[in-house]
């Protein structure tokens, strides 16, 4: 029993821990459910060039504001609420609104004079070309 009573102060410690710890990861769960990040891209890169394609349904491309600095790619766009009609209520909403910035760090600096974007289908391609300061250069190795 004496032992019991010294295990005690431990167990509750012990127990605490383990509830702050559950508690710990149901908030990291419920932040990551939220962290998405929107647009959602895919980014493809070879020797010499990047592509990004980003999902923008129901977004103008005129709305789209694309900006390139250093190895990084900037898009920023915004996405009305739709209001239910007249009698209406919502069942569900998922769909995000409101203003929208993504920050893309690109693995070599790129060409900012030879980008290409095009929109199509809810879909925004974006290519980059590699700039020519950033391309490996061969060295000759020459015996003495």
């Amino acid at each position: 029993m004496f032992f019991q009573e010294l295990a005690s102060p431990f167990d509750s410690a012990t127990q605490m821990h383990i509830l702050q710890d559950r508690l710990s990861r149901l908030v990291n769960n419920i932040q990551e459910g939220r962290r998405s990040e929107f647009p959602p891209i895919n980014v493809w890169a070879s020797e010499k060039s990047i592509v990004i394609v980003a999902e923008v349904p129901g977004i103008a491309p005129e709305d789209i504001d694309l900006q390139v600095c250093n190895q990084t790619v900037t898009l920023k766009t915004k996405r009305e609420l739709a209001e239910p009609e007249e009698g209406q209520t919502y069942h569900r909403r998922e769909r995000g609104y409101g203003q929208f910035t993504r920050s893309i760090e690109l693995p070599y600096l790129v060409d900012a004079d030879k980008v290409n974007a095009s929109f199509s289908n809810g879909m925004l391609r974006i290519e980059f070309t590699r700039a020519a300061v950033d391309l490996p250069k061969k060295i000759t190795v020459h015996a003495s």
